[in-house]
């Protein structure tokens, strides 16, 4: 390890504590670590570490250097590193590099020549800057950092995850939360806690997304339409809800309904009300609606004017195979399947990626994206 290197590095940090204590306590919480091998070679983290090329750390100006390092503090704060949610990886990394970027530039400079957010993409959560900016070179320009260790988020931890049931990365996410109200609260004390600061920790403390914004975002994500949030759908702003309205080629969703006997009638029906939603989100559309139990009960492929099914069939046991095999073999972009989660999955993913979301709470899915829909819910 280079000891210049890291002297520098805690000069930063510690003039972190000092001018913007939020980012400099969470700074201290990564333990700096020579990288060699890395495909940028500047600065990266896995969310227990704090790794740098030694090159970089000798030629990169001081205030520069605090701005990296609160680049990679957001990485982890703001769970880039597990909601990725089988993205296609590399546009993943720029609007991670976009939404962390349009964060830092708020107290710190980064060097020339970074993705600096154009005016749609400010304020903007990863997500929303995945759906909005085109498919990124093939040479890397404009990123900085290396996220080649992200891979590697919750490791490090208990092996075999808590009795609980919860995994290592689960337990990583529990104790940043924990340290993100530590450091809110000590750059309170010190009444240097910006309202932008302020407002994104409260984002972390106590999520607003609802689980519909929540799917909304997976959908749009996996599509390759154009999604607009000006001008919003008509439909929904009499409501007080702006969601987005679609120019383009339609989205094209396969959508899975578990009607075994374990859902009852009330489930069913919410269900379709949320088929609905989609359809509502989402004016020009292709759904292809897969229906059953252990097996292919019932198939539709829905429009925009068409009718949604009525009448669901089912009732037996539960077997996930049938409808992700038929939903595989559509021109859809994903697959969001209503279930409990009971029932017999696949050996392997689909090429579909899958948003399953359940009705049954705390389950786990063993591929996709899982979103909870609760039972019993008010």
């Amino acid at each position: 390890m280079s000891k210049e290197a890291e002297k520098k590095i805690a000069k930063a940090r510690v003039a972190m504590i000092f001018d913007t204590p939020f980012f400099g306590y969470l700074a201290l919480n990564l333990e700096p670590t020579e990288a060699k091998e890395m495909d940028f070679h500047t600065m990266a983290t896995d969310g227990k570490r704090l790794f740098y090329d030694e090159e970089f750390i000798k030629n990169i100006d001081l205030e520069e250097l605090k701005g990296v390092i609160a680049h990679e503090v957001c990485h982890v704060i703001l769970w880039h590193i597990p909601r990725a949610s089988g993205r296609e990886p590399e546009k993943w990394n720029y609007a991670a590099d976009y939404a962390a970027n349009d964060l830092v530039l708020k107290d710190f400079k980064l060097p020339q020549g970074v993705l600096r957010p154009t005016k749609e993409l400010e304020n903007q959560s990863a997500e929303f800057c995945y759906n909005h900016i085109p498919d990124p070179p093939k040479n890397g320009k404009g990123r900085f950092d290396d996220h080649g260790q992200w891979k590697d988020w919750g490791k490090g931890n208990d092996p075999n995850g808590k009795q609980d049931g919860s995994t290592p990365s689960d337990a990583m996410e529990s104790e940043w939360r924990e340290k993100v109200a530590q450091a809110a609260n000590n750059a309170r004390m010190k009444g240097k806690l910006p309202a932008h600061l302020g407002e994104m920790v409260d984002g972390i403390l106590q999520p607003k997304l609802t689980w519909q914004a929540l799917m909304r975002d997976m959908v749009t994500s996996a599509a390759k339409s154009d999604f607009r949030l000006f001008p919003a759908n008509k439909k929904h702003i009499g409501r007080g809800f702006y969601l987005p309205s679609i120019t383009g080629e339609e989205i094209k969703v396969a959508i899975g309904l578990d009607t075994s006997g374990s859902i009852s009638h009330d489930e069913k029906v919410e269900m379709m009300s949320e088929v609905k939603g989609i359809c509502d989100q989402f004016e020009a559309h292709t759904l292809w609606i897969y229906v059953g139990d252990a097996e292919v009960a019932q198939t539709f492929e829905i429009h925009e004017f068409d009718p949604l099914p009525t009448n669901l069939n089912g009732g037996g046991g539960t077997d996930f195979r049938p409808i992700i095999e038929a939903a595989d073999k559509t021109e859809a972009s994903c697959l969001v399947y209503f279930t409990d989660m009971e029932g017999a999955f696949p050996d392997k993913p689909p090429r579909l990626p899958v948003i399953w979301v359940s009705v049954q709470p705390n389950q786990k899915a063993p591929f996709g994206s899982l979103i909870e829909y609760p039972r019993n819910k008010k």
